[in-house]
């Protein structure tokens, strides 16, 4: 059940964009997460595009699976993209 509303989260979050202060219960449970369901909360932070998930995100960089490194690389890049992006316009 919680892969299944992670998984609808994470789907919505390639289509909209999710205000960081709602999915920031996911950040703070961050630690809890087993690895599969972990990759899903990383996406999810990533695609808030708020540079307050950042450091959450960050310290994935070392987990010990390659998946969730993995994903974590990928959320990093994705919110440091939208920070330069946000800076441009500016």
């Amino acid at each position: 059940m919680r892969e299944s509303a992670l998984h609808a989260a994470c789907t919505a979050s390639t289509h909209y964009e999710l205000p960081y202060r709602v999915v920031e219960p996911l950040a703070v449970g961050a630690d809890g997460f087993e690895p599969l369901l972990l990759d899903y909360v990383l996406a999810i932070l990533g695609s808030t595009h708020d540079q307050a998930a950042l450091p959450i995100v960050e310290r994935f960089l070392r987990h010990p699976h390659p998946e969730v490194r993995r994903e974590a690389a990928e959320s990093v890049n994705e919110l440091r993209w939208s920070q330069e992006s946000t800076e441009t316009a500016q």
